[in-house]
């Protein structure tokens, strides 16, 4: 089925009748966008949520200087939005754009929430994921505090291994606060931590 992947997403927190899944799926639309293509650009409005069906995206702000901060990333089975654009239907700060060609799902957010007055199980799935959301960005923001720069590089090693050889390392190193040129010296130490215990 083409929206298998998005409603065993859906069905780790709640469950749907088989009518609300046929209900929800008819929200959606499949959105395929290559390699450097921007799915949102700043200055736009998010009018969308997406959820990943393959592919990989970054979310990142441009500071008043020209650099790059990167957000957030997501690859399958992965949401993606600008919630704040979103939710105050107003201009982003951000850009979203593809890593890779990518494919995903598309809902339109007035429709979803349409959708979720009616279907109470699918605003509590909603619910719990922009909580999950919240938790994870402040782990990291404390992770900013109190972990070396080191630590927060093992720690999204250990955490996210899939993402690890799927983005670019300069946009790793943006994502936990490093410059490029730290990055590397961090990534070259542990990488000869980890051959030395393989020995």
């Amino acid at each position: 089925m083409l929206y298998d992947n998005i409603l065993q997403n859906i069905r780790r927190y709640v469950t749907l009748t088989p009518q609300q899944e046929e209900d929800f799926c008819a929200l959606l639309t499949i959105k395929q966008i290559k390699k450097k293509e921007f799915l949102l650009r700043e200055g736009d409005v998010c009018t969308d949520e997406y959820y990943v069906n393959k592919g990989c995206l970054r979310e990142y702000f441009v500071d008043k200087k020209g650099l790059e901060h990167n957000l957030y990333f997501a690859i399958e089975d992965w949401w993606i939005s600008d919630l704040y654009s979103r939710i105050r239907m107003a201009p982003t700060y951000c850009d979203i754009v593809a890593l890779e060609d990518s494919e995903l799902v598309q809902i339109n957010h007035q429709a979803l929430e349409k959708f979720m007055e009616e279907v109470p199980a699918l605003e509590r799935f909603f619910r719990i994921s922009y909580e999950q959301s919240l938790v994870n960005q402040h782990l990291k923001n404390l992770q900013l505090l109190y972990m070396t720069a080191e630590e927060r590089y093992i720690n999204f090693r250990e955490r996210y291994p899939k993402f690890v050889n799927r983005i670019p390392q300069k946009h790793m190193a943006t994502f936990l606060g490093l410059t490029p040129e730290f990055f590397n010296t961090i990534h070259a130490k542990v990488m000869r931590s980890k051959r030395k215990q393989n020995t």
